[in-house]
């Protein structure tokens, strides 16, 4: 295939064309073979590429009129096929001629991009054919000389077509940008390269690869986008390797690739390898000037600044930064905690005849009207979203963690070393968002799961109220009678009745009266049993979103990159005994509806030194303020321990009070239960229920009624006691002397002041009670 540029002009329809030549070669590698170094399967698909976009063009090597023919020739009634004989065949064909007629790309017949598509995976096509026959000559019959000559033909012919790619590119200058245009030149020079490795020619070789790792450079450092800089910069890295063992090939022993490339790469070497490299340089730096300064994407994290340089993990995180942007304003429009939504239901579809009884005969085919409405039409979760993107990001870097360290055990270099640093810091911080955003989610559907119960308490509640409100009974009165024709209409009575009539006394209505309040009770008792076993549903599923919680924060305090921050650490672990409190509260509501009051005592008592945990680990998290907003609760600077404590305090008073005042025996229908074994479960995790400490919980019980009578009968014994002359009584004037009662607010005031002077003592506060 030839290019036709010369005395010929593009159309003056054609604008401005994208070429993104690196990015179109990247994802067809990565997408068909090239992640496992799969030659033969990238082959396969470039041969379809090729012949795809060549038949688009018109450019195959079909006669066109016998193509015309046979489609102008077939009709709905088509003649019976006439069985052709070779004889046949060969007479037919002796008037066709068969020589080779070669096809050219014309300047003035381009539209778009697609003739330069078709030379870019004709070059890759041929490249990936001499790589496979390179790779074939351990594994083939055929001698390694053979495959090695075939190899080195494909390969010049991949080079011939990646020229004519440049040659192109060049020729729309006025509709090709300088940066695709010196992409288009750097993917010559990688062609160049692995042709020359497959020579084994080294020295030029070296020259080749450090040339166009330059240009790489100089396309990485003036791109427009984040995105094409770290793609232009995943080719440099690709170099690297090749460069290294070029040098080692020739006996230079330097190691530094960027030493290499500056002393190999020179103003002559890149001049004489591309031709126009100076040209392009200053084309690329005069169209960056112009450019407004966009920042790259950077991984960043209190002191942690890791560029992207990988173009898979460049766009996973460009998403992830692009959800978390939506769940913001989500949650700025919505609140931190989503409220329970009212169901709706969608309207039933509406079957035809025919959809009906194909529904009837089960076949797979259906048919659906105009107007159904698909099942699926819900729109995902934005913390769904966001843990979707973080998980791709999380999997596309744990892949390059991989194959740095799979690289790193083959050959030792400071270049992978410091990579894998990278890398790992990169995974870490990633994984590090996942868990936080995978926190908040479960806090939040925490706080759902707690507020819908709430709600159908409340509606509970409501329907109960109104089955118990009853009306006053309506008196019977008898209907007016049709007025008769000529009769006069009642006068209105004047003076009201002197007498109004008492009911009967059988009972009935007391007896009415007693049947609601029972019917009442009953109603009160179903309900409160109904409330008791509705919470208790709600416990399981909010154990295990905790619990998933607490394995998130040992993962985040597993980091090292949290481990190399103290104070982060110290807010994860506060937060993870917090959680655990927390957690430990909604076990023993379950156990105490249970009755297992000492159970409940116990666990009660680990959580709150769980609390005392959390605000010792606490005085150690100054400086974590930022981190300690990523998920509530926001312990810095609010008091949310001391409340929760305060809680647990009144919980477990209440608990032991009831432990004290019933003497039930303690029952094990909780643990017959498939919800009562799931709260065993986490119970366990936490506490160990020994008979020993539970026997201790029951004798602490009973000291605390037993100080609590020996109080109440020591203010007894001190009432009685307290001498009668010591009773405040009425203040009577003597009568001796008159009662003036313009003094009585003076006399007032000074009993208050007597009284204010009085000692603080218990029996003060008798005598002014």
């Amino acid at each position: 295939m030839d290019v036709r540029v010369e005395e010929q002009a593009l159309p003056p329809s054609l604008g401005i064309v994208a070429f993104p030549v690196l990015k179109l070669v990247r994802e067809a590698r990565n997408e068909h073979g090239m992640r496992h170094q799969d030659w033969e399967r990238y082959r396969r698909f470039c041969t379809k590429k090729t012949h795809r976009v060549r038949r688009a063009l018109r450019l195959t090597h079909v006669d066109e009129s016998s193509v015309q023919g046979k489609k102008a020739s077939a009709s709905k009634n088509r003649k019976r096929r006439i069985c052709i004989t070779p004889e046949m065949q060969r007479a037919a064909d002796k008037d066709k001629s068969h020589a080779f007629t070669r096809k050219e790309i014309a300047l003035e017949q381009i539209q778009d991009a697609r003739p330069l598509e078709l030379l870019l995976f004709e070059a890759e096509h041929c490249l990936a054919s001499a790589e496979e026959l390179w790779a074939a000559q351990d594994s083939s019959d055929i001698s390694r000389a053979v495959l090695r000559r075939r190899s080195i033909a494909r390969g010049r012919r991949a080079v011939q077509f990646a020229e004519k790619l440049e040659v192109l590119a060049d020729a729309m200058n006025n509709h090709l940008d300088a940066v695709e245009r010196a992409q288009c030149a750097a993917y010559v020079g990688l062609v160049k390269s692995a042709v020359l490795f497959i020579k084994g020619d080294w020295e030029l070789a070296l020259t080749s690869c450090a040339v166009t790792r330059s240009l790489f450079a100089k396309i990485a450092e003036n791109s427009a986008t984040s995105r094409d800089e770290a793609l232009a910069s995943s080719f440099l890295d690709a170099l690297d390797a090749q460069v290294r063992f070029a040098a080692y090939s020739v006996d230079d022993k330097t190691g530094d690739t960027a030493a290499i490339v500056q002393r190999v790469a020179t103003r002559d070497a890149c001049a004489r390898t591309i031709p126009g490299y100076v040209e392009r340089v200053d084309q690329l730096e005069k169209e960056h000037a112009g450019l407004e300064a966009t920042e790259p994407l950077h991984l960043k994290w209190r002191s942690h600044d890791i560029p992207l340089r990988s173009f898979e993990v460049h766009d996973t995180v460009a998403q992830v930064n692009k959800e978390q942007a939506r769940l913001e304003q989500y949650l700025s429009e919505h609140g931190s905690t989503r409220e329970p939504t009212q169901r709706t239901h969608a309207p039933r579809t509406r079957l035809s005849h025919a959809a009906r009884n194909a529904k009837r005969a089960g076949g797979v085919r259906t048919i659906r009207s105009a107007g159904a409405q698909r099942a699926n039409h819900g729109e995902l979760d934005p913390f769904d979203r966001v843990l979707g993107a973080l998980t791709d990001a999380e999997d596309a870097v744990r892949i390059l963690v991989d194959d740095n360290a799979q690289a790193l055990a083959k050959s030792h270099s400071a270049r992978y070393e410091a990579a894998g640093q990278q890398l790992r810091h990169a995974h870490e911080l990633i994984l590090y968002r996942l868990l936080c955003v995978r926190i908040a989610r479960n806090v939040r559907l925490a706080d759902e799961v707690e507020a819908k119960a709430l709600k159908r308490g409340a509606k509970a509640r409501a329907m109960l109220d109104a089955r118990l409100f009853v009306q006053a009974p309506s008196i019977a009165r008898p209907s007016a009678k049709p007025s008769q024709p000529g009769a006069r209409a009642k006068r209105p009575r004047t003076t009201p009745k002197s007498f109004k009539r008492k009911h009967a006394r059988s009972g009935q209505h007391v007896r009415a009266l007693a049947l609601r309040n029972m019917q009442s009770e009953r109603a009160v008792h179903v309900a409160t049993a109904k409330a008791e076993r509705r919470a208790l549903r709600t416990v399981p599923g909010i154990a295990k979103l905790l619990e998933n919680i607490d394995s998130s924060l040992l993962g985040i305090g597993g980091l090292v990159v949290v481990e190399g921050e103290p104070d982060v650490s110290s807010l994860m672990e506060a937060k993870r005994f917090y959680y655990n409190a927390v957690l430990l509260k909604y076990l023993a509501r379950a156990f105490m509806q249970h009755s297992l009051f000492a159970e409940a005592a116990l666990l009660l008592q680990r959580a709150e030194l769980y609390v005392r945990q959390a605000a010792q680990s606490l005085e150690l998290a100054d400086g974590a303020e930022e981190e300690d907003k990523a998920f509530s609760p926001t312990l810095l600077g609010e008091n949310v321990l001391d409340t929760l404590k305060a809680e647990l305090v009144d919980t477990q008073r209440a608990v032991l009070n009831a432990m004290a005042t019933t003497h039930a025996a303690p029952t094990t229908a909780l643990r017959d239960t498939k919800w009562g074994k799931t709260i065993y479960h986490h119970a366990l995790r936490h506490v160990s229920f020994d008979p020993m400490d539970l026997e201790h919980m029951r004798a602490q019980a009973r000291e605390l009624v037993k100080s609590a009578d020996e109080s109440t009968d020591a203010m007894d014994e001190a009432i009685d006691e307290v001498p009668a002359d010591t009773v405040d009584a009425p203040n009577i004037p003597p009568a001796d002397t008159p009662y003036d009662p313009a003094n009585a607010l003076e006399e007032e005031e000074e009993r208050k002041l007597e009284a204010q002077q009085q000692p603080s003592s218990w029996l003060g506060w008798l005598r002014r009670t």
